[in-house]
């Protein structure tokens, strides 16, 4: 703010015109008058105008006292990272204080797709995306297609590895409704995913770079016909050099032969002779049918992608790592040259894998400008999403995230944490009871 005095220098002969706007003082020579009256008038609103920002911006003080900004949310307090907030403390409007509030909203998410299938593809960090999709529907109560299994908690997240949708793989429709999302393992197939799935469901799947699903792969499945057959040090290694050595009889009981192919429906003859003009025949075929095949490896930008495309809210698609195993762990089963061998072995997975990169790639070019501005956002309400939810908030306590150009105002609430780090099964055992009651499941 102005508070020196400015004056013009002039003879001592010269006759001036001197007078003061608050505290500026201008001594002006009569022939400056009529171009510095201007200039004293420019001074006179920028000092006003001062003045308001100054008032404004102490109200703004007194309002963050209640509603938390983004800088003071990533403000350290102790051992949590974030601020917390008591919810019997602070007056919340009631709309922000349920799942469903996003239902309707001014910023157009009024229109949400509310069909989708997700193609759950194994150790492509499918779980963490299904999170999303798990919660998105236990909001709203829709209805999901799920594993006929009557064995609780034991691979209820896999309808089968086998085949397809079929009508003794998955629970009947609950009386007077309809499958709305698809989020379980089974082999993609369009006919059967179109029988059981409304008209205008969206498909989504996932893909990882190949080698490192195929390390995963060892570390969580730890296949027999590896592990029990070949001895030594490193038996992966061993197997990967000559894996038609080793491979089961049947692909479906491999976790090692292009299984992302697999999943994809992918014809059993290219399994062991590779067609390049057929293969580039099927993707163009699954481009169209899949809106988004999400890469695990850009998974921020995947999501933000789906967002978009599915005209859901920020706080729909915010998620925590889930089913994450040690790098460090999976390393040691594998040698160096390992992966050399392995893109020998996996061209569909590779060709797979790099098809979608490059699309998922262009789709966001097409995006704008505006998607990186986005998608900054949504990294830094996950970073405080993550620290909020992963050092023990106590029932009742949120965080807030503000408004923004892509989404309206939500909490991270104690009772969102939960199911953000809940585990798969559980969480369809409730989704389970909550869509056909109290049954033999």
């Amino acid at each position: 703010m102005w508070k020196e005095k400015i004056v013009i220098p002039v003879n001592e002969d010269e006759k001036c015109l001197s007078f003061n706007i608050s505290k500026i003082q201008c001594n002006i020579p009569n022939h400056f008058i009529p171009r510095v009256v201007l200039f004293c008038l420019i001074s006179f609103l920028i000092l006003n105008i001062e003045r308001y920002m100054d008032q404004t911006y102490q109200g703004s003080v007194m309002l963050n006292n209640q509603e938390t900004a983004m800088d003071d949310r990533r403000e350290i307090t102790g051992e949590t990272g974030v601020k917390r907030f008591n919810q019997s403390n602070i007056i919340i409007p009631k709309e922000m204080t349920t799942e469903s509030s996003i239902l309707t909203s001014a910023k157009g998410f009024d229109n949400e797709v509310r069909h989708v299938a997700f193609l759950k593809v194994h150790k492509a960090a499918s779980s963490t995306a299904q999170n999303i999709f798990l919660r998105f529907g236990w909001a709203r109560n829709l209805t999901f297609v799920l594993s006929s299994t009557k064995r609780k908690y034991v691979y209820s997240n896999v309808i089968s590895s086998t085949e397809s949708l079929t009508k003794s793989n998955i629970l009947p429709k609950p009386n007077g409704k309809h499958f709305d999302i698809l989020c379980n393992h089974v082999i993609y197939n369009k006919a059967a995913f179109e029988y059981f799935l409304p008209n205008d469901t969206i498909y989504i799947g996932i893909v990882r770079e190949p080698y490192e699903q195929y390390k995963s792969t060892l570390n969580y499945f730890h296949p027999g016909y590896i592990y029990r057959n070949i001895t030594g040090e490193c038996a992966a290694s061993s197997y990967i050099r000559d894996p038609l050595k080793y491979e089961p009889q049947s692909i479906f009981t491999s976790w090692t032969n292009n299984r992302q192919s697999l999943d994809f429906g992918f014809p059993l003859h290219l399994f062991s002779k590779f067609n390049t003009s057929e293969v580039k025949l099927i993707l163009e075929k699954l481009s169209s049918e899949f809106r988004l095949v999400m890469i695990s490896e850009q998974m921020e930008e995947s999501i933000v992608l789906m967002r978009r495309y599915l005209h859901w809210n920020m706080k729909d698609v915010v998620f925590l790592d889930q089913n994450v195993a040690s790098i460090k762990l999976e390393n040691r089963l594998v040698r160096p040259h390992d992966r050399y061998f392995y893109r020998k072995w996996a061209k569909l997975d590779y060709a797979l894998y790099e098809f979608f990169l490059r699309r998922l790639r262009a789709q966001i070019r097409d995006q704008g400008p505006d998607f990186d501005d986005e998608l900054m956002l949504f990294k830094e309400i996950r970073k405080d999403t993550s620290i909020f939810c992963l050092n023990d908030p106590k029932e009742g306590e949120f965080i807030s995230i503000n408004e923004s150009k892509w989404s309206e105002s939500f909490n991270i609430t104690w009772e969102l944490c939960q199911l953000l780090m809940m585990d798969e099964i559980p969480f369809l055992h409730k989704i389970r009871e909550r869509q056909y009651g109290p049954m033999d499941i």
